[in-house]
């Protein structure tokens, strides 16, 4: 009987220690204030287009104060809301923990390919959509010129330059496109004199395919220097033409002359360290 009393007795004790030290920590809480505020970024080893000066820089912007504010009543809906404006974001997560730090957590966005024009030079990112350049970092991405109006460059070339980023050997061989008037292309290579023309977008995965087998397998057997123009517009064919003699003048002119400039702007740049 005595042992049931005591049980009963007990359970009650500790129900009630529990109710006082929720009340009590609840009530602590609730007049706790943030102390400090932590961002962050979670991708930097990635790209650095954000920094967690640019977060906190842009709440203070926006008038919202986050140190000295009461845990409780502070809205981390606008914080996140407010964090997504910020150029190179693209997502973010608001937190806190009991001794008083906001935590914010950033993803940055991801350039696949940088146009660049005499009026204007943006990103488009992997969500096709466009991003602003940033004066600290440069994206080591596909560079695009041309003639590239954004509903084309937003709706063919980023199939396009998907593809060719997402294979190893097309990603190394091409460093550029230009895109002319009638939207057709040309692809650059990051070595050799060839001029790659791929017509327009469309049937562009087996255009590359095409073009992937003719490097890898053709031009080893016969040089890379061979042909001063290969197109893919053909369809179930490479279409190469080997440089003429004028051409290949020009085109040692050309080598000439810039094999010389750029001796003369190394021995400048030589000269300019040894003088400082």
């Amino acid at each position: 009987m005595w042992r049931k009393v005591l049980n009963i007795v007990s359970w009650v004790l500790i129900a009630a220690y529990i109710g006082v030290s929720l009340w009590f920590t609840e009530g602590h809480l609730r007049e706790q204030k943030f102390r400090s505020v932590r961002v962050i970024v979670a991708d930097s080893v990635e790209s650095q287009f954000i920094q967690g000066s640019d977060i906190t820089s842009v709440l203070a912007a926006k008038g919202i104060m986050v140190v000295g504010s009461q845990i409780e009543k502070l809205n981390r809906d606008q914080i996140r809301s407010t964090v997504r404006t910020v150029p190179g974001v693209k997502d973010a997560l608001v937190y806190s923990t009991p001794d008083g730090i906001l935590w914010i957590t950033v993803w940055q966005r991801k350039p696949l390919m940088r146009y660049i024009s005499p009026y204007v030079s943006f990103y488009i990112d992997t969500d096709r959509k466009e991003m602003p350049l940033s004066d600290r970092f440069s994206a080591p991405v596909m560079v695009v010129t041309g003639n590239g109006d954004h509903r084309f460059l937003m709706d063919s070339l980023f199939y396009v330059v998907d593809y060719i980023t997402r294979d190893e050997f097309l990603n190394s061989l091409i460093s550029e496109i230009n895109v002319y008037p009638d939207h057709t292309l040309e692809l650059v290579p990051r070595i050799g004199d060839n001029r790659i023309f791929m017509g327009d977008a469309s049937m562009y995965d087996w255009k590359l395919t095409k073009l992937k087998v003719f490097f890898e397998q053709g031009l080893p057997n016969v040089g890379w220097d061979k042909y001063s123009r290969i197109d893919l517009a053909y369809s179930n064919q490479v279409v190469a033409r080997k440089w003429t003699k004028e051409q290949r003048k020009e085109r040692d002119s050309l080598r000439i002359v810039r094999d010389t400039t750029g001796e003369g702007e190394r021995r400048k740049a030589k000269e300019e360290r040894e003088d400082g």
